[in-house]
């Protein structure tokens, strides 16, 4: 319809997902997570780790979330575009997230998939930004929460209007305080300051430990 508002939700893996606009028509739905749980409706679906970020992350079996083959398996047989970092042969809806057009607009503040996916509704002009499923209570997603401060100010002061879940963590300032990262969440997997790899270093950590005692134990 010409002149309707254009909304989009965005929808992670959290408890409120179960509270997103799923059947109403109005709302397109932007979805991400590599939990198990079933979305009724994806309109577009969000995969911004490099491969191998991601096959090591989800290496090890985790209650709720899919497998590396389960979750590319998943990703290969949808039907609705699949956003990357790169295109991939095994995903045939694959596209390629604007990382330097969003990058330009915004600057290095990206710290998670969601600020990636509030940037493009900006980008792209959206009337309205619903945010559910996204969990930004726990400690280790404190790191996330401002830069999803400072799109979703950029997107009020745009006029865009904002739908929060309630009882939501999430302050938006009157004003968009710049906020940077040393490293791009995804993006910079490699860096040092990759937060989010800490489990997937540990756990490497471990697997060289027990290579190199096994060796010793294999040269008595």
């Amino acid at each position: 319809m010409d002149g309707a508002e254009r909304k989009v939700a965005i929808v992670g893996g959290g408890p409120s997902r179960r509270k997103a606009p799923f059947d109403d028509p109005s709302w397109e739905i932007w979805a991400f997570s590599s939990r198990k749980w079933r979305y009724p409706r994806v309109d577009r679906w969000f995969e911004l780790h490099h491969m191998t970020d991601l096959r090591q992350q989800l290496a090890t079996y985790r209650p709720g979330r899919r497998s590396w083959r389960g979750y590319m398996r998943m990703l290969r047989r949808m039907e609705c575009p699949v956003y990357l970092q790169e295109l991939h042969p095994d995903i045939p809806n694959g596209v390629r997230y604007p990382i330097e057009e969003a990058l330009e607009r915004f600057g290095r503040c990206f710290t998670s998939t969601a600020s990636y996916l509030v940037a493009l509704a900006i980008l792209e002009g959206y009337d309205c930004i619903g945010l559910w499923g996204i969990d930004v209570r726990r400690k280790e997603y404190l790191k996330q929460r401002p830069a999803l401060k400072y799109l979703l100010s950029i997107a009020k002061n745009q006029g865009i209007r904002v739908v929060l879940p309630r009882q939501s963590p999430l302050y938006i300032p009157k004003t968009p305080r710049l906020v940077r990262t040393r490293a791009l969440y995804a993006y910079d997997w490699r860096s040092k300051h990759a937060w989010w790899r800490e489990r997937v270093r540990r756990r490497l950590r471990r697997l060289r430990r027990l290579k190199r005692l096994r060796r010793r134990r294999a040269r008595r």
